[in-house]
């Protein structure tokens, strides 16, 4: 494993738990006020599934994984995978995509990985913002979900292209308060998750614009509701 691609990824079983032990510590305890969750239900308690994440700060992937039990697969920026920060982020199951250009073998691995039954982490709107509440998405996300759909394999099935079922998609709108900054909270919301088998597309096109304003408009309300709600429901991390 000392050479890997960054298209590809693993969790290390030494090196996932002590980043993740040191991470808790520090965000829990050192670095923010308070982190508070609404919506902890929502969450899988295994894959595949897929968490569709508002994206404010370079802290949001460090602060979704301290909800799951188990390690995420994190959809990164190709250029964040350099010197010990790549060699880290590979180990700790992230994998790259080239936003500008996105290669057949980033989107073949995150198909795999679901396949594989992993949960995979998403930042649908393909980078931080911070000078909107949420900017429009595309439907990549949508059509990615449901190719990794239409082409798993079932242990039983007939035929290569059978489906295993429909993938859950689970919005998670961040805020913090005041900022992403030492001190600040941070108010995180999981909505319930939701399926493309909601919606009455005929084809993959029409499902994946529907599967994609639907995330949309879920993100954009609870975003609102975070900012106007003071002060937030929901429990503390311990």
């Amino acid at each position: 494993m000392a050479n890997l691609n960054p298209t590809q990824s693993y969790v290390s079983p030494w090196v996932y738990p002590l980043i993740s032990t040191t991470n808790r510590l520090v965000l829990r305890h050192l670095f923010f006020k308070s982190i508070v969750v609404q919506g902890s239900e929502y969450l899988p308690a295994q894959g595949p599934a897929v968490l569709a994440i508002k994206h404010y700060s370079r802290w949001d992937p460090l602060v979704i994984a301290q909800l799951m039990p188990y390690a995420v697969r994190f959809m990164t920026n190709a250029n964040q995978f350099s010197g010990v920060q790549g060699w880290l982020l590979m180990r700790l199951g992230a994998f790259a995509i080239d936003l500008s250009r996105p290669q057949k073998s980033s989107i073949q691995h995150m198909i795999d990985l679901l396949h594989q039954g992993e949960t995979v982490g998403i930042f649908p709107e393909g980078g931080i913002v911070r000078d909107e509440p949420l900017r429009s998405l595309k439907p990549g996300l949508a059509r990615l979900i449901l190719q990794a759909q239409s082409s798993a394999r079932s242990p039983h099935a007939k035929e290569p292209g059978q489906q295993t079922g429909a993938i859950p998609i689970i919005p998670i709108a961040l805020h913090y308060v005041p900022g992403a900054d030492f001190g600040a909270s941070v108010w995180i919301d999981v909505s319930p998750p939701f399926t493309s088998e909601q919606f009455a597309g005929t084809t993959d096109k029409q499902k994946a614009a529907q599967i994609t304003a639907h995330l949309e408009k879920v993100l954009r309300d609870r975003l609102e509701f975070l900012r106007n709600q003071h002060p937030p429901r929901g429990r503390p991390l311990d």
